[in-house]
């Protein structure tokens, strides 16, 4: 499905991108989708270290929703607590059992329902999933792609009663970005709508939606060369605009990620301009006509993996820089998160050199009001940590690091900050034994409710 000039270019967003996409919203399905697949809190031992424990987590004023794939016991779970996280209830959500592959991908609580969104393998296909609940207690579940093909890395957003959930469909032959609609709060579904519909492939989805409007953006390679596309709906997901080309064609680019505020929409992306090796460029665009139109894209620096988060007129954007490259600023920093902070009228660029690990594995980024909170998963000789960054001033200055966790094997974390709140869930994997054949899964919270300064942390 892809011709010689993008076979390099491919190699290297997939090494640079791995570490990424458990974070993300993410597909890597450049490639085979099959390929790439790979009370006391604590799950039981088991005799596969390839198993995988997934958490997601919704916030709603003292609500707290985490939804948690127990691969042991073959089970999606929500663990439901209506005061804040001091306690916490349990409630089965779907048997897994005789499913493979299963991979929880979000979670949305709004009002009076809870969906969370997950994927998995039936007879040899991968389908998507979405459970359903209107009173927090027993679940439906419907297959939401249900077609001939594989369906993969799927995204969900909602505005009130509607939810959209996007993901990435080989049906077609190639790939492509399709789409399917609740608004009744994910009882129902409308048809599914070809987002994308090209003749190339079309891969790593991800949505917003903001009021009655829906920005849905991708890569494509219809035109020889990936490229990063945007659709938006300003009327529920009813009607949708022609697909706007955000990225130059010079290049490939591609993994975009997206955020609206009003009639604001953001995206940042990943470009092999003036890329050498897995060193990629890392671009800009704003619409502020409800993505109508875009300004032409800025190159803000150098790296992987960048996210865009805004809150009103503060706009926060983080990369990594894995070393070699300049973040934009003519100078070396060896690893470094580097931080963009747009307020109003002004720009500042921070380079954050991360001393004594291997590896930044991923970044979570979230902004409430002036409060920043930035969450960095690392890797150092096999085993993870967890480092936590603050702003209370709309990014102008940074804390001193926090470290959550570290030393231990994390499978998989969120994080979201709520009012003066920063809650942060993650699972951990512990091997039994010096061979890791048999491992075990541990599940854990920690909560801060003076706007990060401090964390508790707990067995969930």
């Amino acid at each position: 499905m892809i011709g010689p000039k993008n076979r390099g270019l491919v190699a290297l967003l997939i090494t640079s991108l791995v570490v990424y996409a458990v974070m993300q919203y993410l597909g890597i399905g450049i490639i085979p989708l099959r390929s790439i697949i790979k009370g006391d809190g604590s799950a039981s031992v088991v005799n596969s270290e390839m198993l995988r424990a997934d958490v997601v987590m919704a916030v709603e004023g003292p609500d707290v929703y985490i939804a948690l794939y127990d691969p042991v016991n073959d089970a999606i779970m929500l663990r439901t607590s209506s005061d804040g996280g001091s306690t916490f209830r349990t409630v089965l959500v779907y048997s897994t059992e005789g499913l493979d592959g299963v991979r929880l991908r979000g979670i949305i609580a709004k009002g009076s329902y809870v969906n969370i969104l997950w994927s998995g393998e039936v007879n040899g296909q991968y389908d998507i999933f979405l459970s359903h609940s209107s009173n927090y207690s027993q679940f439906s579940t419907i297959n939401l792609s249900n077609n001939e093909g594989d369906s993969e890395y799927p995204v969900i957003d909602a505005s009130g009663p509607t939810v959209y959930v996007a993901w990435v469909d080989l049906t077609y032959g190639n790939s492509e970005i399709l789409l399917r609609v609740s608004r009744d709060g994910g009882l129902t579904f409308s048809s599914t709508l070809n987002i994308s519909d090209s003749s190339g492939d079309s891969e790593a989805p991800t949505l917003v939606a903001e009021g009655s409007s829906v920005y849905i953006a991708w890569h494509d390679n219809t035109q020889g060369s990936f490229a990063v596309m945007l659709r938006a709906s300003h009327d529920n997901g009813n009607t949708f605009s022609d697909p706007i080309i955000l990225s130059s064609m010079d290049s490939d680019s591609g993994f975009v990620s997206m955020d609206a505020d009003g009639s604001d929409v953001y995206a940042v992306w990943m470009s092999s301009a003036h890329a050498n090796n897995d060193d990629f460029s890392i671009y800009m665009s704003k619409s502020d006509d409800g993505g109508r139109s875009f300004i032409d894209a800025v190159k803000i620096g150098k790296g992987r993996s960048p996210i865009v988060k805004s809150d009103g007129s503060l706009v926060c954007i983080a990369w990594i820089d894995d070393g070699g490259g300049d973040g934009g600023d003519g100078h070396g920093h060896g690893h470094v998160l580097w931080f963009t902070r747009m307020y109003e009228k002004s720009i500042d660029v921070k380079p954050i050199p991360i001393e004594g690990y291997d590896l930044i594995r991923s970044i979570i980024l979230d902004v409430e009001g002036s409060d920043v909170s930035i969450l960095l998963l690392l890797e150092r000789e096999g085993k993870s940590s967890m480092m936590y960054i603050s702003s209370k001033d709309s990014g102008l200055t940074l804390s001193s690091p926090i470290v959550v966790e570290e030393g231990v094997a994390i499978e998989d974390v969120s994080m979201l900050s709520k009012g003066r709140g920063v809650y942060i869930t993650w699972s951990e994997k512990i091997c039994a034994d010096p061979n890791c054949s048999h491992v075990r899964f541990s599940y854990h919270l920690a909560i801060s409710s003076d706007r990060g300064n401090k964390f508790t942390r707990m067995i969930i």
